[in-house]
């Protein structure tokens, strides 16, 4: 459990009182806190030093919010962020949802519920944190288990046992997403993921060539969501990028392929019949 001493807090909000009440609030929760006015002096302050979490403004004075999470995102993909809003709509819980927001909390909001809030988001950080690293022992564990059972101290009669992790790394065409190591590459070469597009990409290359609805792609990162036209919403723009550092040409793609009225699917040259 991450305790308060342990986790650094960055509060960007354009309203020097907002900011000064949420700051203090968490300060004297024993978390260590900066304050940010704007998007500029945010992203300076996460360049010198990233914060566990950030409680962010939507609507700031010099840029908005949700460009300023985009980047945020892009740049430091563990930090956890927290969306504040005094202007509640879906279309602003979407936004968030779409740039990973891990919480979204409307303003004005109480000493006590805030501090909860961010608590509970940071506890739960750390258990997905603790669970991939459990998962990268038992495969690194299991690697070394393989080496040992094949090498020639083994009698020559006896075949070597080798145990494949089929479960944790999936193979589509050129593609490879491998859970225990938590990595993502084409053919060869590493993509850089955040944790939504590593879940997207795993759903697709677990049923390549056929067509995965949006609602199914959602549920793999974000519970509770059963609208089509919603979840199409949410997922969009986690292709749009992941098009763009996957794809040859990402105005026509080749591999994340539309599927009219229904989501996306994984197309690799081998699932077609392409043998150039």
């Amino acid at each position: 459990m991450i305790t308060p001493e342990h986790a650094h807090i960055l509060v960007v909000d354009d309203e020097t009182v907002v900011r000064r009440v949420l700051g203090d609030a968490l300060a004297q929760a024993g978390y260590r806190v900066r304050t940010a006015a704007s998007g500029e002096q945010a992203l300076a302050l996460m360049a010198e030093h990233a914060a566990d979490l950030v409680l962010l403004d939507l609507q700031l004075g010099d840029t908005n919010g949700v460009d300023v999470m985009h980047v945020m995102r892009e740049r430091w993909p563990q930090t956890q962020i927290i969306i504040l809003t005094a202007h509640g709509s879906m279309s602003s819980a979407i936004a968030a949802v779409r740039h990973e927001a891990a919480d979204y909390l409307l303003k004005p909001i109480g000493v006590d519920a805030l501090r909860q809030r961010v608590g509970e988001v940071l506890v739960r950080h750390r258990a997905s944190r603790e669970r991939q690293t459990l998962i990268r022992n038992m495969y690194e564990q299991l690697q070394s288990l393989v080496e040992e059972e094949s090498s020639p101290r083994a009698a020559p009669e006896v075949a070597t046992p080798v145990v494949q992790p089929d479960e944790q790394t999936l193979m589509a065409g050129p593609l490879m997403v491998d859970s225990g190591r938590y990595q993502v590459s084409m053919s060869g070469q590493p993509i850089e993921v955040t944790p939504t597009e590593f879940a997207i990409l795993q759903i697709l290359a677990r049923h390549p060539g056929s067509a995965v609805s949006c609602v199914q792609i959602v549920q793999t990162f974000q519970a509770g969501v059963d609208s089509e036209d919603e979840a199409r919403q949410m997922v969009r723009p986690h292709i749009v990028r992941l098009r763009r550092k996957i794809e040859p040409d990402p105005a026509h793609p080749r591999y994340i392929q539309s599927v009219r009225g229904i989501g996306y699917r994984w197309m690799a040259p081998d699932l077609r019949g392409d043998r150039n």
